[in-house]
């Protein structure tokens, strides 16, 4: 393999592998810290839920965290600020896969992929940052491997992720001041 080849093989394959351990291993080593960030108010909420969402392959609790939050500030804030920055949390595994496209792009499978997204990327992406799953971060890879545009890819999870956020805000809002009474009864 000559060394330009070599060069892009470790900028292509290697480098987004890289740092989505490197992000994983911070947020995995480091999460009391960024929970305790979220007490900062909007602004940490905003970083603590962005922190957990930059991990890929590892679900980090930025729902539990608005849930949380959401019985202390006004929740419609906290769902904002939760889903907004767990949407720029995406954007690791989002532009991991755009930084890897050549190798998704060289696959049969990821060509297929690659079609089939181009056709249904917004509804696809909106949908799965909406769904309460843990591993949106496939969905950012698959993004940024075929190519969609960042100016839409952010935007439709921004939504998405707002719109689940707002869920939990209004379930923790509600359930966390009627069961905290009972909670505490039981750790007495």
């Amino acid at each position: 393999m000559s060394e330009p080849k070599r060069l892009s093989v470790l900028r292509d394959i290697f480098l987004p592998i890289g740092i989505m351990v490197g992000v994983t291993l911070l947020v995995t080593f480091f999460d009391d810290e960024i929970r305790s960030v979220a007490a900062f108010g909007y602004p940490g909420i905003f970083i603590a839920c962005f922190a957990a969402n930059s991990t890929v392959f590892l679900p980090a609790p930025s729902s539990a965290i608005v849930f949380a939050f959401a019985s202390i500030y006004i929740p419609i804030w906290v769902a904002i600020f939760g889903g907004l920055g767990a949407a720029g949390g995406e954007l690791v595994g989002y532009l991991a896969g755009y930084s890897g496209r050549r190798a998704v792009e060289s696959t049969a499978i990821g060509a297929k992929v690659q079609t089939w997204f181009n056709k249904h990327a917004i509804l696809t992406v909106f949908t799965l940052a909406f769904l309460p799953l843990p591993f949106f971060d496939i969905v950012g890879l698959l993004a940024g491997a075929s190519k969609m545009r960042l100016s839409v890819f952010l935007p439709v999870v921004s939504v998405g992720k707002v719109l689940k956020m707002i869920v939990y805000a209004v379930l923790g809002a509600n359930l966390i001041p009627v069961l905290t009474p009972y909670i505490q009864e039981i750790f007495k």
